[in-house]
């Protein structure tokens, strides 16, 4: 299967202005498209960054999705719901996705437009429960990709990584490595932190497969979408910028990747755990 990138996640939220104004205040970025659906019950922006994007989705009205987006938020400020891998060619990743038992469902062809912009793109989700629970969709854009907002100083530019919770390392390695086709870049057991690391990679991103061994969930139990780690041009700038805004943040520390600072976002994050990165190592080689 041609998976060239993660084309973008999925956060649900309760409210799309609170959520937008959140998410341009952390990553320090405009959104860079809106759009409404009064047929599902929808409202959803989005904020691209160099190497993937944020959906933000709502409710907004009646509709099918929104009731179901508000049943899977159940009072929660925000969920980290699913991903869309980009494809080059749909028509074949879907073949791929059949032979490799992902029990695709049909092609989507769907179409929105926003200030005089219009978008086309196709897509089909995968079976959550042949990829161990976790929500997967493979995604084809159509028309040209939309563009990187403008940002201001101490911005978030790429996401350097997102963490997967799991019980069963043997079912992520198939399902990450062999069926989705991400490279094992590593994996190994930190007894320190108590943590089984299994270390995918997709063009320049790192999908963080972890399994804690303190209280492990059941090996039958869903894999589950965690946290996020961005990487911001300048942490001292992005400090200033977040304390001066009335975001909650850590004090800067070192990371545990060497070469790395860091710092965890305590509010607007929606409830998803998140960190801000300052990347000084030397980037892993695909």
């Amino acid at each position: 299967m041609d998976i060239q990138r993660l084309d973008h996640m999925v956060i649900l939220c309760p409210n799309i202005d609170e959520a937008i104004a959140h998410y341009q205040t952390l990553l320090g970025r405009a959104c860079s498209w809106q759009h409404s659906n009064e047929a599902d019950g929808t409202t959803s922006a989005l904020f691209v960054l160099e190497n993937t994007s944020i959906e933000l989705i709502a409710p907004n009205g009646e509709g099918p999705v929104g009731e179901r987006v508000k049943e899977l938020l159940d009072g929660k400020p925000g969920l980290l719901s699913s991903l869309a891998f980009g494809v080059s060619d749909i028509h074949d990743a879907h073949y791929v996705a059949r032979r490799r038992g992902l029990r695709p469902g049909d092609i989507e062809v769907l179409s929105a437009s926003h200030k005089e912009r219009e978008r086309q793109w196709a897509r089909f989700r995968c079976d959550d429960r042949a990829l161990g629970g976790l929500k997967v969709f493979m995604f084809q854009e159509r028309t040209a990709p939309l563009e990187v907002a403008e940002a201001g100083p101490g911005h978030a530019f790429r996401l350097d990584h997102l963490v997967v919770n799991t019980g069963n390392t043997e079912r992520a390695l198939a399902n990450y490595g062999a069926r989705l086709g991400l490279r094992l870049a590593l994996e190994r057991i930190a007894e320190k932190w108590g943590i089984h690391y299994l270390f995918f990679r997709l063009s320049n991103l790192t999908f963080e497969v972890i399994k804690r061994l303190e209280n492990p969930a059941p090996e039958s139990a869903p894999d589950s979408l965690w946290g996020l780690t961005w990487e911001v041009d300048d942490l001292d700038e992005a400090h200033a910028r977040l304390s001066a805004a009335g975001v909650t943040v850590s004090d800067v520390r070192v990371g545990r990747k060497p070469g790395t600072r860091v710092m965890s976002i305590k509010s607007h994050d929606l409830g998803i755990p998140t960190l801000l990165l300052d990347n000084k190592a030397q980037p892993d080689v695909d």
